[in-house]
């Protein structure tokens, strides 16, 4: 009988389960998780202005992509920084900042 499955081209019906079952559980990983988001946001909350200053020049918008595919989370941390106006919320970073091209940064500039 699996010669004759062979044969066909098809495969037993178990197997194909658990090959579904597999492509599943990859798509549910590449998921953003809230958990690891609030996570990463209480992180970053609790990070002196130089500490986020070092990371967004550290981290260019190539890098962000990367991180990106690695942690989904933060690309919805990146659009409520955006959006949020933190950088109104601090002046002192925007004048040190003047001096950068804006297509450089992580959080604010990209």
């Amino acid at each position: 009988m699996a010669e004759e499955m062979g044969m066909m081209g098809e495969q037993p019906p178990m197997e194909s389960q658990m090959q579904m079952g597999m492509q599943e559980a990859g798509q549910k990983i590449l998921q953003p998780s809230k958990a690891v988001g609030t996570v990463l946001m209480s992180r970053l909350m609790e990070m002196s202005p130089e500490e986020l200053q070092m990371l967004d020049k550290a981290i260019t918008p190539d890098v962000a992509g990367v991180l990106i595919k690695l942690l989904p989370e933060l690309q919805q941390i990146i659009e409520t920084v955006e959006s949020s106006g933190v950088a109104d919320a601090m002046p002192e970073d925007q004048m040190m900042d003047d001096d950068m091209p804006k297509d450089m940064g992580a959080l604010g500039n990209m």
